[in-house]
This record gives structure tokens, sequence and C-alpha cells, in this order.
């Protein structure tokens, strides 16, 4: 009995029976990008660093032939930075202080803040406009769909301007361009990590 009232539910026409599957299709995926941007927020690996040392080739001593030997390595997102070393193979983690927060990260910091807590907002108005059109029999509701469709609306704006911004800061930083420094005999190299990639799985 209950099956057939839901089925003649899903199945019944009013003025906007035609948004029901692709405003549950939005539910699901304002439900994925709250947890992407979840992700990206918790991450460690905004970024990896590798640290060389540049060093004389023991086996061909009469040349002078260079050799990279990686003797440092760590991933950094918004909130700590975790190293392993070469001769210490456990990764250490430290929470950034406000001295030794990067450039710009206090910044991406509060963007990406905004962005979750607007994302973990948005989840409700969806998924109660999708239930509301599918028990828009007689046109009850009209008033509540409009309401909602509006809030989510400008939810999505305000996280896409949100992520927007985070992204454009984060391509400011000296990790994200140029990415790659020598200094004397050390070579530091910088790359995007897993963190990143939520942030911008999120925004597409």
């Amino acid at each position: 009995m209950k099956f057939r009232t839901w089925a003649s539910m899903i199945s019944t026409a009013n003025d906007y029976s035609l948004l029901k599957w692709p405003l549950l299709l939005n539910s699901v995926l304002i439900t994925v990008l709250s947890f992407l941007l979840l992700m990206s927020f918790q991450s460690n690996s905004w970024f990896t660093y590798e640290s060389f040392h540049i060093g004389r080739n023991p086996i061909k001593l009469n040349k002078d032939t260079n050799y990279p030997i990686s003797f440092e390595y760590s991933t950094f997102g918004l909130w700590s930075f975790c190293t392993e070393q070469y001769n210490h193979p456990v990764m250490k983690c430290s929470t950034f202080i406000s001295q030794t927060r990067p450039e710009y990260f206090g910044v991406i910091n509060i963007l990406v803040s905004c962005s979750v807590f607007l994302a973990n907002l948005s989840i409700f108005p969806s998924w109660a406009l999708t239930i509301l059109i599918l028990y828009n029999v007689k046109n009850s509701y009209m008033r509540h769909i409009s309401i909602f469709m509006w809030i989510i609306f400008c939810f999505l704006l305000i996280i896409t301007f949100f992520n927007i911004c985070a992204m454009i800061f984060v391509g400011l930083t000296k990790y994200y361009s140029p990415g790659k420094f020598i200094s004397e005999t050390q070579f530091i190299s910088f790359r995007v990590g897993s963190g990143w990639n939520y942030m911008f799985a999120g925004k597409l």
C-alpha cells in the first residue's frame, strides 16, 4: 500500500513535476559537494614539499657531477604541516600558529570555512525541496518550493564565489607558482596535493 502511494506521488503531475529528477540529482550532488569540501578543509595535504640536497657523486669523484638526494618530504594543509626526513621515516605533524602559517593561508582558511559551512547548510533545503516536489500533488507547497529554490540558488552562488576566491589566493602563494626553488646546494619543490584536488572537484 505504501509503495503504491509512493509510486502515485512520483507519477502525479504538478507545476514542478518536471523538476523532481533534476532536483533529486541536485540534492545528491550538493551532498557530495559538502563531503568534498569537508575533506579538503580537514586535509593535511594541500601541498607536498620535497627538499633535495645537491652533492657530489661519490662514484665519480674526478668529475664535477652532482646528484640529488631526497632528504626531506612533507605535506601541509590549512591547519598543520607534517614532515618526514630520510633518516627518520616517522611522519611528524605540527599545527600552524599565527607566526608559522604560510602566506594567504589565513584568508584561504576563512573562505574554505565559509564554503564548508554553507555547503552543509544547503543539504537540508535541497533534500526538503526534493521531498516537497514529490508531495506537491495539488500544488499545495508552491510558496515553500519557491523559497527553498531561492535559498539553494543563493547558497550555491556564494559557495562558488568563496571557492573561486580561495583558489585564486592559492594560486598567489609561492607553493603553487612557481613552486620550485634552488638555494645554493638545496632544491625545493612544491606540488598540489589531495586537499587541493578535493577543493577543485568541489568547484566543478
